[in-house]
């Protein structure tokens, strides 16, 4: 028995390994060639390869690990000597790089140069062939490009161009050569969501978002996010997004963030001529700098009079060298946040560089369901400096999840712990677990109220705030507000500072059974749940309390900290491993016992990733879900999250950890759906049924 073959017949391939926010860590394989997204072309004039001290692409490949350019085919083609020498050597060979190339079309000189509304001289078919001529692996459609003030009758007749010629275009180009189609529609949001929807029903795999370097030029950053958004939500998630002439790093982590994976840089030349030096935050004027704030090999053995004293185009040429290890650098260290799960910080970072910039991360809130559709269930930590934080999904996403635990059961006083940053003490930690005797206990957070059972998952447990009085008014009114859900009429307040009053919580009389209350309270808050069905109920049945239970139910705790480490049931002389809790983020893994209780326990979709059957012989093995095969996911699923693998039948399978949200595992033809943990039919790989380095 064979896994049918992953790859059919596409011109490229996007595989995501790790996502945040809308960002995604990922590989783009075009024509056998790859590179790790995000990632960021230089723009190359192969017209200006041959001055003195010039940046080749073979240097932009092999010094600065950049393995992806953009030329434009309509310069090479308007140049007999560079035209004739592409076509009779191809792009590769000419340009001496082994990477992927990408080629314009003559769009962008249309909006600089063209006069009147006129357009470049090139008709849309011959360019598309001209550029698979040369042997461009992505080639770009001559599109329509929308003027920033058009209005809405004017950017919708440009659409319409663009998506014509966008059939033809992909008819003549035919295979062996990705087609980019860019999603337009100037200014206005609902012609950029109807862009992208007809972009990904032609069935392209790589699309850019054009026209957008006028809003950049002016600033106009709160307008990119919605630009993005919008176009964002008619492609879906599983096409690669190129940002059209995005080539300054303070603006990649936002973007990045929104969820675009590749971008361009002519600026890192341009900028260069006239002696403008990049950072990650701002641009210097080098005759203007008395030192170089950076380490790059052209800047740390150099000052600005070293540079300054060069002749021009070398001069140049240094500055640009300097302005490429920049943004180099720079998508390193943002790509090493997705992975970690810290891209939120870089934003934030970026934004206080900028004014515009910090509106723009404002304008984030606004689409925090499209953001939070897409972003783990979990990161590394949750950092939060002010209320621009507020527009992390994290924010929506528990406000939402912690509501079923703060409806008490109506018959325990509520005592509310004000200062958050003393909740794991060791004062609070012996007044509180386990609680007085007919009391619930709720921390007071800027994410809101908390119950103590659950502070120590993720967002709670990982999350680093100021101190109250370092809060801004927007996180304290977001505070305020989320705590009016709780009745705090009979509270008892607490800052964490000696004992609770003894007369009202009274410390001799504990709780029984509290740890059997906390573990049911943290697997609802982890586990939705369904029709008036709760998960914890789903798992160890309507048992009020540990001594029901008897010895059936054993929790199993780390010698080393005292922490729960694992969840056993006995069942019929048997000793059923449910639940496993990770260090890192406070939330369960999901074992396969408990995996089939939950199977039994609620009905379609919950958490249910569907497969075919063929193919899901090979996943209860135990092998992974690649989202070629997945014919449906439960909507709620996001990175990261326990998920249950069931076939079109809704046989159990086996169970294992999302690695793109639901969307993603239903649109992409590429890449891991599920890490599968355990399958319900272990068995030894055969090595001849599937391809190991890809699972």
């Amino acid at each position: 028995m064979r896994m049918p073959d992953r790859d059919d017949e596409q011109r490229s391939r996007f595989e995501i390994s790790h996502c945040d926010l809308m960002g995604r860590l990922g590989t783009l394989t075009v024509n056998g060639r790859k590179v790790t997204t995000p990632h960021l072309m230089p723009v190359v004039n192969p017209g200006k390869m041959e001055t003195r001290n010039a940046i080749t692409p073979k240097e932009l490949l092999e010094t600065f690990g950049f393995r992806m350019l953009i030329t434009n085919s309509y310069i090479i083609g308007r140049n007999p000597r560079l035209r004739d020498r592409a076509i009779s050597e191809g792009l590769h060979r000419m340009l001496a790089f082994d990477g992927i190339i990408m080629t314009d079309s003559g769009t962008f000189q249309s909006y600089m140069y063209g006069s009147g509304g006129s357009e470049v001289d090139v008709d849309p078919l011959e360019i598309v062939r001209f550029q698979k001529d040369i042997g461009s692996d992505i080639g770009t459609i001559l599109d329509r490009f929308t003027e920033p003030d058009s209005d809405h009758q004017a950017a919708e007749q440009d659409l319409s161009v663009t998506l014509k010629r966008a059939a033809a275009s992909l008819e003549a180009a035919g295979t062996g050569m990705e087609v980019a189609v860019p999603v337009q529609g100037g200014r206005h949001l609902d012609l950029r969501e109807r862009s992208g929807s007809e972009v990904r029903r032609l069935g392209v795999g790589y699309a850019p978002i054009g026209g957008v370097v006028p809003v950049m030029g002016s600033y106009d950053y709160p307008l990119l996010v919605d630009i993005i958004a919008s176009s964002k939500k008619g492609l879906g998630p599983s096409v690669p997004v190129h940002l059209f002439g995005a080539g300054h790093p303070m603006i990649l982590p936002l973007a990045v963030a929104m969820g675009c994976d590749l971008f361009d840089s002519a600026s890192y030349i341009k900028f260069a001529r006239d002696g403008r030096y990049m950072t990650r935050d701002r641009t210097y004027h080098l005759k203007e700098m008395d030192v170089l704030p950076c380490s790059c090999p052209v800047c740390s053995t150099r000052d600005p009079g070293d540079i300054l004293s060069l002749p021009g185009e070398e001069r140049t040429n240094m500055v640009a060298r300097h302005n490429l290890w920049v943004l180099q650098t720079y998508l390193n260290e943002i790509r090493a946040s997705i992975k970690e799960g810290t891209l939120w910080e870089l934003v934030e970072r970026s934004a206080s560089a900028n004014p515009r910039l910090h509106s723009a991360v404002r304008r984030m809130r606004e689409h925090s369901s499209l953001i939070e559709g897409q972003s783990p269930r979990s990161t590394r930590r949750f950092m939060c400096s002010s209320s621009l934080s507020l527009a992390r999904p994290e924010f929506a996403r528990f406000s939402r999840d912690v509501r079923p635990l703060l409806r008490g059961n109506g018959e325990d006083r509520t005592l509310v712990l004000t200062d958050w940053g003393r909740s794991r003490s060791r004062n609070v930690v012996e007044a509180l677990e386990p609680p007085a005797r007919g009391w619930s206990c709720i921390v007071r957070t800027p994410m809101g109220p908390v119950p103590y059972e659950i502070m120590e998952m993720y967002p709670a447990g990982q999350s680093i705030f100021s101190d109250p009085s370092g809060l801004d008014e927007g996180m304290l009114s977001y505070m305020d507000e989320e705590m009016s859900v709780v009745e705090t009429g009979g509270c008892l307040e607490w800052n964490g500072i000696g004992r609770p009053d003894d007369t009202e919580y009274d410390l001799g009389n504990r709780e029984e059974g509290y740890a059997f209350r906390k573990l049911r309270s943290m697997v609802r808050f982890q586990f939705p749940d369904q029709d008036g069905m709760t998960a914890d109920r789903v798992l160890f049945g309507d048992y009020g309390s540990l001594s029901e239970l008897g010895d059936r139910l054993e929790l199993v705790y780390s010698r080393k900290t005292g922490k729960l480490r694992n969840v056993h049931l006995m069942e019929e002389g048997r000793k059923l491993h449910l639940l496993s809790l990770r260090a890192e983020d406070g939330l369960f893994t999901l074992k396969i016992e408990g995996a089939r209780r939950f199977h039994s326990g609620f009905s379609p979709p919950w958490k249910r990733v569907v497969v075919d059957s063929e193919t899901g012989e090979f996943n209860a093995m135990g092998y992974n879900v690649f989202c070629k095969f997945v014919l449906d996911a439960d909507p709620s699923i996001r990175p990261l999250d326990e998920a249950l693998i069931v076939d079109q039948d809704d046989e159990f399978l086996a169970c294992g950890k999302a690695v793109v949200g639901s969307d993603l595992m239903r649109g992409s033809r590429s890449g891991i759906a599920v890490k599968v943990r355990e399958g319900t039919t272990p068995s030894k790989r055969d090595p001849e049924g599937i391809d190991e380095d890809k699972n």
